[in-house]
């Protein structure tokens, strides 16, 4: 079999890799009009780089578990950093709340030391490592490839991209984030991604560089009444992210998250004298002043969806549940989605299960994201509703109670676990 995958963002290129491992051909296309990168040194191409663009992301114990399944755990860990607590302060940086992350995973079921702090890593390094994996094993991505027109026939799907290229494969992933094609045109336009009205502008600074001292790896800054909020994210001893979310900014243009700022001294100027104003701690102000990359990013949720394919074409990661990233839920949501269609594929490897295959993705995925989407929604009430006061002792005592283990934080979604019970269900077992 042959898959056709728009989108090769982290998701997409971890949906490639998991397909490889059980023998099925895939090619990746993405919107984005890059130039391949430089040769190298031995006259091979390597892979595409999507941009020095974006911050940090965080990994946890079930999104681990499938980068030890493709076989990336090793190579992530050593460049990203453990990120044991997750802290939350008033907008002034007093009233500190810390969970114990690595407390709270074990709790949740996770049992390897390894996998139970959560991890921080800047998203490019991520994502070359995912695409540099995809160049070893073969996988081509074109770019340049923006999606106009899908058309499913029997035994296959065909797609045409705007340069006037085609393809077919015998189904199709559309991995493309939250403002999918893919998904428009399997569920029409009502079920497009709604922006939130926030945006969010990521820096990225060197902190010993510049003599930044910061020593959470995760942590949030709120003032609920006047809905703002500042995250910083360190990403290793050398190197942090800080991202304040605004409501005040233009809504960016579809796929303006791949573009840094052109003026960047002016903007982290802007941003920081935002930061400033609201009275934040000085050394995270100056992490958005000296910072040598923003990023703007538009918040947006999706509607939550009914199912997440229909006939040949399947939606995974933001395709199918985009949510408002307040949780950290996104990327581990996503990757959880690629585990299980790798464990559904390694028991059903012929082109005449594909509807079998796709059916139980839907059956497991679509409760989880829905899940999470919910869990999302939640936090972003939590931080930018109700009085400030209020909202943090009501954190203060929920974290306390998922510190002293008397409530469970979350549940290690156990992906071939939970692949085996499903068909053991439908093959009546």
């Amino acid at each position: 079999m042959h898959a056709l995958i728009i989108g090769s963002g982290l998701v997409g290129a971890a949906t490639a890799l998991a397909l490889n491992q059980v023998g099925i051909n895939s090619t990746l296309y993405d919107k984005v009009d890059l130039v391949q990168a430089a040769l190298e040194s031995n006259g091979a191409p390597v892979a595409v780089e999507f941009g020095d663009s974006g911050g940090s992301v965080m990994l946890k114990a079930s999104a681990l578990r499938v980068l030890r399944t493709l076989g990336l755990l090793d190579e992530v860990m050593a460049v990203a950093l453990p990120s044991p607590s997750t802290n939350w302060f008033k907008i002034n940086g007093s009233s500190s709340i810390e969970l114990d992350t690595v407390n709270a995973t074990k709790k949740g079921g996770e049992l390897d030391p390894q996998l139970q702090p959560a991890i921080q890593i800047l998203r490019s390094k991520l994502h070359n490592i995912f695409m540099q994996a995809c160049h070893r094993a073969g996988i081509r991505c074109f770019t340049g490839k923006k999606l106009i027109k899908l058309t499913e026939s029997v035994g296959s799907v065909s797609v045409e991209f705007q340069d006037g290229s085609t393809a077919t494969g015998d189904f199709v992933i559309g991995a493309d984030g939250v403002h999918s094609a893919v998904r428009r045109f399997i569920f029409g336009e009502d079920s497009k991604a709604e922006f939130t009205g926030c945006i969010g502008h990521i820096g990225v600074v060197r902190l010993k560089e510049n003599n930044i001292t910061l020593k959470e790896t995760c942590a949030f800054y709120l003032e609920r009444e006047k809905k703002q909020m500042v995250c910083t994210f360190k990403v290793s001893e050398e190197m942090a992210a800080v991202q304040v979310m605004t409501f005040n900014d233009p809504q960016p243009v579809e796929g303006e998250e791949y573009r840094p700022y052109a003026d960047l001294p002016k903007e982290s100027t802007r941003l920081a004298d935002i930061m400033k104003s609201w009275g934040v701690p000085n050394n995270i102000e100056m992490m958005m002043r000296k910072s040598f990359r923003i990023s703007p990013a538009a918040i947006y949720d999706l509607p939550d969806l009914p199912e997440y394919h229909k006939g040949r074409i399947l939606l995974i990661g933001d395709s199918a549940h985009g949510m408002v990233p307040n949780a950290g839920l996104g990327l581990l949501t996503g990757l959880e989605d690629v585990g299980v269609l790798l464990e559904l594929f390694r028991h059903f490897k012929n082109a005449q299960d594909l509807d079998k295959v796709f059916k139980l993705y839907s059956q497991l995925r679509v409760p989880r994201g829905h899940d999470a989407a919910a869990r999302s929604r939640k936090m972003a009430d939590q931080y930018y509703g109700g009085s400030t006061a209020l909202g943090h002792f009501k954190l203060r005592v929920g974290i306390f109670l998922f510190n002293y283990n008397l409530v469970t934080f979350h549940t290690i979604y156990d992906y071939p676990t939970e692949v085996k019970k499903a068909i053991s269900e439908l093959e009546g077992h």
